[in-house]
């Protein structure tokens, strides 16, 4: 077990120096630009009311993206610090825990945070998306840090029986519940299955108050404007059925390739985890992660960067349920260490690509040893130059010709090619009536 530990620290360590590294060259990115064009145009309600009724019910997370600071930034620090401080705070919050459910020392919690945080960064379906793009991580990393310290508020009640750990409980359930869908249901499945086992006032508050800011969530209106024409009759259930099974196969299988390394890692605390509940409660905590999959499917979403919450928290659940009954897989955790740093399984083709498993390992060596990340910052602040400098309407800019592989960045249409929501984006933000790239 120190062995695997030791290895996958090294690498853990490895991994968060070298994203720290590349952050180091991030810019600002698409919808970056839109949060602060909307809230400078409309203020901060108006841009509240109109992205909740026109846009979607995720209160919280839209709520910050609100305050992106790129029009005060142009020198872009934020997005340079930003994901480094989120990484670290992940690491932190999990050290807390490790340090609060099993009374580690110091040392050997920040160890474990740095464990969970190599587990978290391959199972990322988007590593860009979720670490780099200021406003992907305010809707999807930063409720999972949040998360923790939620986990920590709650075992501070339950050790020490005072209401005063109850509100800022309940204040994170608020906040969490406005954040994502995908991290909403599964916080609501978990209120659920604690009141379940463990019916009190406090639990069955708790669970109201989730249910309520769920609702608030999932009704908005926005939500409702936003969804195309559905099909009818059987072929949209069918539709529903395929995708259930296959995104669901997605997730096991990229989950059980990393399953013996992360058993074999965090051995100890499964085993003492095992000591306390039953292999019936430990399955119904795994069977929460289904509540997400069946919304995904029935809105006939695929493999995206929405589904990462439910990866991890399929990946740790299904792990005390295989050491329940299959603890020795753990035997083969060489083999999933292996399979961390091959590059991406591309199997499906490019329609299904999304399906392709990929453990980021490769990507990250990849962009380290072969980008010229510098060459590409100078090509983004160069195109945001030109435009920002430009007297005239219509600006036709360079293509980035450095494309990164860790960083963020969705390219703009050419003059040949219909406009897309970046033209847009930055139409509006730089108040111009044509943005686009040479050909």
């Amino acid at each position: 077990m120190k062995k695997a530990q030791n290895i996958v620290v090294f690498l853990s360590v490895l991994i968060s120096v070298g994203l720290a590294y590349i952050s180091f060259f991030n810019v600002y990115q698409t919808d970056d630009y839109f949060w602060s064009y909307t809230t400078r145009k409309l203020g901060l309600l108006k841009s509240f009311i109109n992205t909740y009724t026109q846009w979607g019910g995720r209160y919280f997370g839209y709520s910050i993206n609100m305050f992106n600071p790129v029009f005060y930034d142009p020198n872009n620090i934020l997005p340079k610090i930003y994901p480094v401080f989120l990484m670290l705070s992940f690491i932190g919050v999990s050290a807390l825990n490790f340090k609060e459910y099993f009374g580690y020392s110091l040392k050997e919690s920040v160890k474990k945070g740095f464990l969970l945080f190599f587990f978290y960064t391959i199972l990322l379906v988007s590593l860009p998306e979720h670490y780099f793009w200021i406003t992907g991580s305010n809707v999807y990393f930063v409720p999972v840090i949040l998360s923790g310290i939620l986990l920590y508020f709650l075992k501070k009640r339950e050790d020490t029986g005072r209401k005063i750990w109850l509100y800022p409980s309940a204040f994170l359930i608020i906040i969490l519940m406005g954040s994502n869908e995908i991290l909403a249901l599964i916080l609501e499945g978990l209120l659920l299955v604690s009141y379940y086992q463990k019916r009190n006032k406090e639990n069955l508050f708790l669970v109201l108050l989730g249910t309520l800011f769920l609702l608030v969530c999932f009704l908005a209106p926005g939500n409702f404007n936003r969804m195309g024409e559905e099909e009818k009759g059987m072929v949209i259930w069918l539709k529903r059925i395929a995708l259930f099974g296959a995104d669901t196969l997605y997730v096991g299988l990229k989950v059980i390739m990393v399953l013996p390394l992360f058993i074999k890692v965090f051995e100890e605390e499964l085993k003492k985890i095992s000591t306390q509940i039953t292999f019936q409660k430990a399955f119904l905590f795994w069977s929460v992660s289904l509540l997400p999959l069946l919304f995904t499917s029935y809105i006939l979403t695929s493999i995206a960067r929405q589904f990462e919450s439910i990866l991890f928290y399929f990946l740790i659940t299904f792990s005390l349920i295989i050491f329940f009954r299959f603890e020795k897989i753990k035997k083969v955790w060489w083999i999933s260490l292996c399979i961390v740093f091959l590059p991406e399984l591309k199997i499906f083709p490019e329609k299904y690509a999304y399906f392709n498993i990929d453990f980021n390992g490769e990507n990250i060596m990849m962009e380290l040893f072969t980008t010229d990340l510098r060459e590409y910052e100078r090509e983004m602040n160069e195109r945001v130059d030109m435009i920002k400098n430009s007297s005239q309407d219509s600006v036709v800019v360079d293509k980035i010709k450095e494309v990164p592989r860790i960083l963020y960045i969705d390219e703009m249409a050419s003059v040949k090619e219909q406009e897309t929501y970046v033209n847009d984006q930055l139409q509006k933000y730089f108040n111009k009536k044509y943005i686009r790239t040479k050909e």
